[in-house]
C-alpha cells in the first residue's frame, strides 16, 4: 500500500515538475520556430516583446501568447506600421511543442490589433511585404519541411476591439473601421464546413477627395457560411445585416479559386417602411429621432455581380427609393412632408471611373415651401462629370418648427435656384467657359442666433449670384451687435476651395458706418470653467483675474486671399473712436495685411501698414508699421492706457504728437505687446508741447525759479530712437525747455524702468533766489550770464527718482571766475552741496 501511494506520489511530482519546466524548455523552441518562419516570408520588420507559453490554462491545451507584435514595411514605409497587436493568444495540440516542424494551431485570438493600409502616391502598397520569388523557387514544388512548419486545425479566430485605416494617396481616399469586434467558428481545417461568422463595427467612416461621404455608421453581421475549402468559395445560407440600426438581408456568395475573386451578392431591405430607412441615421443621432411619427416607404436593393483582379472591379447596382414619405416630431408644430427620392448607383464590370451616380429626384416640402434636387456624376476617379440642380425656398422659423435646433435660433428665408453641369477638369484649370452654371440665392431677414456667440448675426437682405467662376455678392448687409456692414463684389476658385483645398479668392468693398472691435472681438464666449460655476460672485469688485486673462488672440483662416477695400465711417477699439478709416485689410496665408490703411484719431492722423497672425499658443506675430500726424497728447492719456503707463507726465500736458515707427514683436492672448519681443526703429516730434505742473520739474524748484515750473513749454523737436528686445534707445537730441537750451538722452527698458539725462544751459535770471543768493557773493559774478545744469531721472516710470549732476556748473564757474576761483570755490561748493542735500 505504501509502496503504491509512493509510485503515485512520484508521478504527480513528475507531472507537475514537467507542467512547470516545459514552458521554460520550449518557450525558446517556439521563439526561434515563429522568428524563423517570418523572416523567411516577409520583407518587414517583425518585432514582438514576449512570448509566454501556459500549460496550465487550457490543459492539455498549450496557451502561446506573443504581445506586442508589430510589423513596420521596408523603404518608403519603414516608419509606418502595418500591423501592431498588444497581444495574440493561440492554443495548441501539447504534443506540437516538441516537434520543432509538424505544429499546429488550433484557436487564434488576437487582442486590439491595429492594421493600416498604405498606398503612396506613386501606387506602392505597404502591405506588399512577400519577399521575391526567383525563377527556380517560383517553379520548384514545395519542400516536406516547408509544408510541416505549421499546420492549421483551426476551429475559432476571434478579434477583439481592433482598428482598421486605409489610406490611398494615389486616389486621395481614407477609409476606417473602428472598434472591430468579430468571430469565426467552426472547422476550419476539413474539405467542408459550416462556419458562424459574428461581427460589429463601431465606426464606420469613408471620405473621397476630401469629401466626407459616410461617418459614425455602425455595422453589424450575423452570418452562417457553407465553405468548400477545395473551392475557396464560401455560400452565404443564413444572414443578418444592420448598417445603423436598418436591417438588411445579404444573399449569394464570394468564391476565391485563385487570384481572381468571383462575387454574387445581392442585398434588399427586409421591409419597406419609410420608418426603417431612418434608422440610417448614425447612433450619435439617433436622440433627435425620438417621438417621430412617419409614413411613407422606402427600400434598398443592390446586385454586386463579376469577379476581381487587379484594378478590374466586378458590377453592381444600388438602389435607394423614397416615396410619399412624411414625418413630424410629436411636440413640433410642423411636418416634412411629399419626401421623395429616387437614387440609384451603378457600373458595369470593369473600372471604378465607370461608376455613376445619379440622383434622378429629391423632394421634400415644409408647408408650401418645396425644395428639389437631381445630379448626375460621371466618371468620378478620372475625371467627375456632375450635371445638377437645386431649387428651393426654405422659411427658416418653419424649418425650426419641424426639426429640434435647440443649439441655435435662426429665422428669415433663404430663395435658392442653383444648376451647373460640366466637367471638374475644366473647374481645376479654369476655363470656366466650358462650365455651364447659374444660380441666385436670395436672403431675407436671416438671424442666426448661437449660445456659443455673444451676438447676434443678422442679415436683413442679400443676393449672392453663382457663376462656376465666382460668387458675385450684390448688396450684401450683415449686422453683429452695433456694427454693420455692406458688402460687394467677387469671390472666385470656390469649387476648388470647397472640393480640392484650393484657395478662396476674392476682391470685395466693404462699408461700414461703425465697427465696434471690442464686440467682435468677443464674439465667440469663453468656454465656463468649472471655477467659473463655483466661485462666488462679487459686486462692484473690479475686473476678475480670469477676466484679466480673457483671450482675444484670434486666428486667420487658412486657404484665403480675400482683399477688402474698405471704407468705414467709425470704429470702437478699447476706448479709443477712430473715423474714416479707408485702404486694404488683405486675408491670405493666414495672415491679415493692413496696406495704406488711413484713419483719424486722436484729433489726428494714422496711416497704418503690417502684418498679424496667430500662433498655437496665442502670441499672435504682428510686423506693423505706424505714421501717427499731430496725435493730441491728452487725448492719448485719456483713452490708451499704454500711454498712462509709460508717459505720466501727459496727464497735464497740452500739444501733439507725431511719430514714425517700424517695429515687430509678438502679442499677448490680450492682444497687449509682450515688450521683451518688440524690435524696430523710428521717430517722435511734438508741436506746442507744455507740461504742466509735472512732479519731475516740481523736484528742480531748487535750482530755478518755481513759477517757471508749472507750467513748461518745450519747444518743438524731433527725436530718433531704436527698440531692440523692448529696450528703447533715445538717440541725443537738442531742443529748448523753458526757453533754455537743452540736450536729452536715455533710455527705456523693457521692465519700464526710466534712464534719462537732461542738460540745460540755463540762463542766469532763471535761477531761484538760492542760487542768486550763492552766486552773488562770488568775486567776478558778474562775468556769469548762463550755466550748464545736469538733470539725472532714473527708477520706475511712475515714480522715477530725480538727481542734479552739478559737475558741469562747477566748471563753468571756474572758467569764469579764474582769478577769484581760489577764493570762492569752497564757499561756493558747501552752499551747493546745502541746497540739495
Amino acid at each position: 500500500m505504501k509502496k503504491t501511494f509512493l509510485i503515485i506520489l512520484i508521478v504527480i511530482v513528475v507531472l507537475v515538475g514537467a507542467v512547470i519546466a516545459i514552458p521554460i524548455l520550449f518557450k525558446q523552441n517556439l521563439i526561434d520556430a515563429a522568428k524563423n518562419t517570418l523572416n523567411k516570408r516577409l520583407n518587414a520588420e517583425v518585432e514582438f516583446a514576449d512570448l509566454k507559453l501556459s500549460l496550465f490554462r487550457n490543459f492539455p491545451q498549450a496557451t502561446v501568447e506573443l504581445s506586442q507584435l508589430s510589423i513596420k514595411g521596408n523603404n518608403e514605409f519603414k516608419n509606418d506600421t502595418l500591423l501592431r497587436v498588444d497581444l495574440v493568444q493561440t492554443k495548441m495540440d501539447l504534443s506540437s511543442l516538441f516537434k520543432r516542424s509538424e505544429m499546429s494551431i488550433e484557436e487564434i485570438i488576437l487582442e486590439r490589433p491595429e492594421i493600416k493600409l498604405l498606398v503612396s502616391e506613386s501606387g506602392s502598397a505597404n502591405w506588399d511585404i512577400s519577399l521575391p520569388q526567383t525563377a527556380a523557387s517560383a517553379s520548384a514544388e514545395p519542400t516536406q519541411s516547408d509544408a510541416d512548419e505549421f499546420q492549421l486545425q483551426l476551429n475559432k479566430i476571434e478579434i477583439r476591439n481592433a482598428t482598421l485605416l486605409y489610406s490611398d494617396k494615389e486616389s486621395n481616399m481614407n477609409l476606417a473601421l473602428k472598434d472591430v469586434n468579430s468571430s469565426i467558428s467552426g472547422n476550419m481545417y476539413d474539405a467542408t464546413s459550416k462556419l458562424q461568422s459574428e461581427g460589429t463595427v463601431g465606426d464606420f467612416s469613408l471620405a473621397y477627395e476630401n469629401v466626407t461621404y459616410i461617418s459614425k455608421t455602425s455595422l453589424s453581421v450575423h452570418t452562417l457560411l457553407d465553405v468548400d475549402f477545395d473551392t475557396m468559395k464560401f455560400t452565404i445560407t443564413e444572414n443578418e445585416f444592420l448598417v445603423n440600426r436598418l436591417p438588411l438581408q445579404l444573399s449569394g456568395s464570394v468564391a476565391v479559386p485563385n487570384d481572381t475573386t468571383f462575387v454574387d451578392l445581392q442585398l434588399k431591405t427586409k421591409d419597406s417602411d419609410f420608418e426603417n430607412f431612418l434608422a440610417l441615421v448614425p447612433p450619435v443621432y439617433e436622440s433627435y429621432l425620438k417621438e417621430v411619427t412617419t409614413t411613407g416607404s422606402a427600400n434598398i436593393s443592390g446586385i454586386i455581380k463579376g469577379y476581381y483582379y487587379d484594378e478590374n472591379y466586378p458590377s453592381f447596382n444600388l438602389k435607394l427609393e423614397v416615396s410619399n414619405g412624411d414625418f413630424q416630431y410629436a411636440d413640433l408644430p410642423e411636418k416634412i412632408k411629399n419626401i421623395t427620392a429616387d437614387v440609384l448607383i451603378d457600373k458595369p464590370q470593369g473600372d471604378l471611373d465607370l461608376t455613376q451616380i445619379k440622383i434622378n429626384e429629391a423632394h421634400a416640402e415644409i408647408r408650401n415651401n418645396p425644395v428639389d434636387l437631381t445630379l448626375k456624376i460621371l466618371h468620378p476617379v478620372s475625371d467627375p462629370y456632375f450635371d445638377g440642380a437645386f431649387v428651393g425656398k426654405i422659411n427658416l422659423s418653419h424649418l425650426k418648427g419641424a426639426l429640434p435646433i435647440d443649439s441655435v435660433n435662426m429665422s428669415g428665408v433663404i430663395d435658392a435656384n442653383l444648376f451647373a453641369k460640366g466637367n471638374y477638369s475644366d473647374v481645376e484649370a479654369e476655363a470656366y467657359q466650358k462650365v455651364q452654371s447659374d444660380g441666385i440665392v436670395l436672403l431675407d431677414n436671416f438671424v442666426f442666433d448661437s449660445p456659443d456667440l455673444t451676438q447676434k448675426i443678422v442679415v436683413p437682405n442679400g443676393q449672392l449670384d453663382f457663376s462656376p467662376e465666382s460668387i458675385h455678392l450684390r448688396g450684401l448687409n450683415v449686422h453683429i451687435g452695433q456694427s454693420d456692414f455692406r458688402l460687394s463684389g467677387k469671390v472666385s476658385n470656390y469649387l476648388n476651395y470647397l472640393f480640392k483645398e484650393g484657395v478662396l479668392q476674392g476682391n470685395l468693398q466693404l462699408n461700414s458706418s461703425l465697427v465696434n472691435l471690442n464686440e467682435l472681438l468677443r464674439l465667440q464666449k469663453r468656454p465656463e470653467t468649472q471655477s467659473d460655476k463655483t466661485a462666488p460672485k462679487k459686486e462692484n469688485s473690479g475686473p476678475t483675474p480670469d477676466a484679466e486673462a480673457e483671450v482675444l488672440a484670434f486666428d486667420v483662416p487658412k486657404n484665403i486671399d480675400i482683399t477688402f477695400k474698405s471704407n468705414i465711417k467709425n470704429a470702437w477699439f478699447d476706448r479709443l473712436l477712430i473715423t474714416d478709416i479707408s485702404g486694404s485689410i488683405q486675408v491670405v496665408d493666414e495672415k491679415l495685411l493692413l496696406n495704406n490703411l488711413n484713419m483719424n484719431t486722436l484729433d489726428g492722423g494714422l496711416k497704418m501698414n503690417g502684418s498679424y497672425k496667430n500662433t498655437g499658443q496665442n502670441q499672435p506675430l504682428f510686423d506693423f508699421g505706424f505714421d501717427m500726424a499731430s496725435l493730441d497728447i491728452p487725448m492719448m492719456y485719456k483713452t490708451l492706457s499704454g500711454v498712462r503707463s509709460i508717459m505720466p507726465a501727459a496727464s497735464n500736458s497740452t500739444g501733439k504728437l507725431s511719430s514714425n515707427l517700424t517695429f515687430k514683436g509678438r502679442l499677448s492672448p490680450q492682444l497687449k505687446l509682450i515688450p521683451a519681443t518688440a524690435n524696430g526703429v523710428g521717430s517722435l516730434s511734438t508741436q506746442s508741447l507744455e507740461i504742466n505742473n509735472s512732479p519731475i520739474f516740481n523736484q528742480l524748484g531748487g535750482i530755478l525759479k518755481k513759477e517757471k515750473l508749472k507750467n513748461v513749454k518745450v519747444d518743438d523737436f524731433k527725436a530718433n530712437f531704436i527698440l531692440t528686445d523692448g529696450n528703447l534707445l533715445l538717440t541725443p537730441f537738442t531742443t529748448r525747455v523753458i526757453g533754455q537750451e537743452t540736450k536729452i538722452a536715455g533710455s527705456l527698458n523693457a521692465e519700464s524702468l526710466l534712464d534719462m539725462r537732461f542738460d540745460f544751459n540755463v540762463e542766469r535770471e532763471l535761477f531761484g533766489p538760492d542760487i542768486q543768493k550763492i552766486l552773488a557773493v562770488i568775486p567776478g559774478n558778474q562775468k556769469i550770464t548762463m550755466l550748464p545744469a545736469g538733470v539725472l531721472i532714473k527708477g520706475p516710470v511712475g515714480e522715477p527718482k530725480v538727481n542734479m549732476d552739478l559737475s558741469a556748473t562747477q566748471k563753468a564757474v571756474t572758467e569764469a571766475t579764474k582769478d577769484d576761483l581760489k577764493k570762492s570755490l569752497d564757499k561756493l561748493g558747501e552752499g551747493l552741496k546745502k541746497l540739495f542735500k
